[in-house]
This record gives C-alpha cells, structure tokens and sequence, in this order.
C-alpha cells in the first residue's frame, strides 16, 4: 500500500506512548502504531455502518417495524421539541 508523509498534532503522553511502544520492539514505528490504530478504527466503522444499513434494510423489509420505528421516532422528536421549549423557557 503507498504511504504519504504527513503532519499531525497528537497529545504529548500519546507520543510517549507510542515511542515507548517503539522501543519495547511492539511498534516498528510512531507511524506504523498510528497507522495500525486507524486501521482499527477504520474496520471498527465499516462493521458498525454495515450493521446500521442492515437494521436499515430489515426495518424496511417489514411494515410492522417500520411503522413501530416512525412511531418511536414521532416520540422521540416530540420529546426534544418539549425539552427545547423548556429550556428557551427557563
């Protein structure tokens, strides 16, 4: 895979971190730990997106869950609109 210089700010005791993981021998580099921890989180993503477009499309696939979600949905925004108006209320 090609790779690309970049420049990132990170928070002092992370890089300590990440250096200390480096001279344990448990990182070959800064990069290739932050590297790996994105990789993580980009995989972590992808499966939590799959599972929401899969509870998507089985919703959809039956009426009697779609109609209970509009519902809760319906609920839900009516309860925010009320906590709203209290809160601009004081």
């Amino acid at each position: 895979m090609t790779t690309k210089p970049v420049s990132v700010t990170i928070e002092e005791q992370l890089l300590e971190y990440a250096q200390s993981e480096v001279q344990a021998g448990r990182a070959k580099s800064v990069s290739a730990l932050v590297n790996a921890a994105l990789a993580r989180r980009a995989e972590a993503d992808h499966t939590a997106d799959a599972a929401v477009l899969a509870a998507v499309e089985t919703v959809l696939a039956d009426p009697d869950s779609s109609a209970r979600v509009e519902r809760m949905t319906a609920h839900l925004l009516a309860q925010r609109e009320r906590v709203e108006k209290q809160t601009a209320d004081g």
